[in-house]
């Protein structure tokens, strides 16, 4: 009973969690699998999967090749499995275990650029909840113009969105969980609305975005890829790190993969059947506004508490996985002000779209969109030292930053690691075809294909599996390859 005490007093929902980065104590660490099925299938019930699936129709695909490619991502949430992996074996967040790659002070690089997507995401689905907001209450007869009503719809997005991520990880996973019965039910009850409208032999257009319809299938794939798990990937270890350390690794992939596939199947398929019946000159320029034309006027008001609910939760991961990227970039302060900073900045950003630049949002969304780059190569890499290591980590140099830790290499950094991630970044960028950037390589030999989302993960898994394993043969290391590799950077 002493045990259990202790586990409610330090991670307990609705109070401020105690722990940042550190080591989870095993004497703390509780829970079961079955809580990242919660976790997950909340944080992807969004509009945000909805609109890739409608995109999918955009691009000029048939229903049946884009309901092809939301399978295909469902099952491709496995990766998301793989990634919880490292959480209960080291008992800390993604990006501190990332240092075990990249060294103490070498890991700064990474973090910050997960750091910049997280709370980027954070902005850009705040103003989305205020929009919906705004739609919602002319819905329901209030007030829906002016700068008064933003700034109302604004206060309510923040208080629905940063109370639980600030509060941390035992909120956030009991919240999801109940949540999550409220999206399943409503999002289910669209899928009946639409079904007997649905247009089942809804054919390919004859201007697909790529050069012809299979470059544009593939295309589709890629863009599905980074558009839902590799959007994800470096949130996996934060929500299951609590977990014991011998916890089943088999239930900690099937839930995380049951839960977000099972999400992304709904929400993709059912933006993939919308997508055939909207209009997309006026689904790209308001969605929320697009799909509440087609639907039953009864039905209006659900969806948009589908839209808000979604946008919510899927924040609360946002903004409790950004505070853990900026603790990992190295900052010195309490889990609980990296969330109150963290919070801060993304509503700056908010502001600064909702007031002074609105076209800036479409910008930014763009501009995270190309996060792949670097999320793609980092995740390969994360994944190749997890499986090369059996996921064998020295959890105390892990958030040992000195010259004593196992992962200190060269100066605080693998240089080798870091050579790789930025080789792999490099790779990735010429084969991108988005609105920002347009390679000559996708233009001129690929048909106008995107295929950067295959190209960096597979880079940074190959190339860092190969320097790991030569590092093994020249160091004749079976148990702790890593304490040779630091030797070898001191000599």
């Amino acid at each position: 009973m002493a045990v259990e005490e202790m586990v409610v007093e330090q991670d307990k929902a609705f109070h401020v969690e105690t722990h940042g980065i550190d080591i989870i104590p095993e004497n703390q660490r509780h829970g079961s699998p079955k809580d990242l099925f919660w976790v997950w299938i909340a944080g992807n019930l969004t509009f945000g999967e909805f609109v890739i699936g409608d995109l999918f129709i955009q691009m000029g695909l048939s229903l049946w090749e884009a309901l092809a490619i939301d399978l295909f991502c469902a099952v491709a949430y496995v990766i998301l499995g793989w990634m919880s992996l490292a959480g209960p074996k080291a008992g800390t967040a993604t990006l501190t275990i990332s240092r075990a790659i990249f060294g103490i002070k070498g890991n700064r690089l990474p973090a910050l650029f997960s750091w910049i997507d997280t709370v980027g995401w954070e902005a850009v689905n705040t103003v989305l909840t205020v929009f919906a907001l705004v739609e919602l209450f002319g819905l329901i007869g209030l007030p829906h113009q002016g700068v008064g009503v933003t700034i109302a719809a604004l206060v309510i997005s923040l208080l629905l969105t940063y109370i639980v991520p600030i509060l941390g990880h035992q909120t956030v996973v009991v919240m999801q969980r109940i949540l999550a019965y409220g999206l399943a039910l409503l999002s289910l009850g669209l899928f009946f609305v639409v079904l007997p409208h649905v247009p089942w032999n809804f054919a390919a257009s004859a201007h697909p975005w790529a050069a012809n319809n299979t470059l544009t299938f593939i295309f589709g794939l890629s863009v599905g890829l980074m558009s839902t798990v590799l959007s994800w990937t470096n949130y996996g270890s934060d929500y299951s790190r609590y977990l014991p350390k011998n916890v089943s690794a088999k239930a900690v992939v099937g839930y995380t993969w049951l839960g977000s596939g099972i999400a992304a199947i709904v929400m993709l398929g059912l933006g993939s059947i919308v997508g055939t019946l909207v209009n997309s000159q006026a689904y790209a320029a308001n969605p929320v506004t697009a799909i509440v034309k087609i639907l039953p006027g009864w039905y209006d008001i659900p969806f948009l508490l589908v839209v808000i609910a979604g946008l919510v939760t899927g924040n609360y991961l946002n903004s409790y996985s950004s505070s853990m990227s900026f603790l990992a970039m190295g900052a010195k302060i309490h889990r609980l002000a990296s969330a109150l900073l963290d919070s801060g900045i993304a509503v700056a950003i908010t502001l600064y779209a909702l007031f002074l630049a609105p076209a800036f949002l479409t910008f930014f969304q763009n501009f995270l969109d190309l996060a792949v780059l670097v999320i793609g190569p980092w995740t390969g890499m994360f994944l190749a030292h997890y499986f090369a290591t059996k996921g064998n980590y020295d959890a105390p140099s892990l958030v040992m930053e000195t010259p004593q830790s196992r992962y200190w290499f060269q100066g605080g950094t693998n240089w080798p690691a870091i050579i790789i991630f930025l080789v792999s970044a490099f790779m990735a960028f010429w084969f991108v075809d988005s609105t920002l950037w347009v390679s000559p390589v996708s233009k001129n030999w690929l048909g106008g294909m995107d295929l950067s989302a295959f190209v960096g993960p597979i880079l940074g898994f190959v190339l860092y599996w190969q320097w790991y394993q030569t590092r093994l043969s020249t160091h004749h290391v079976s148990i702790e390859p890593w304490a040779a590799i630091k030797e070898e950077g001191e000599a």
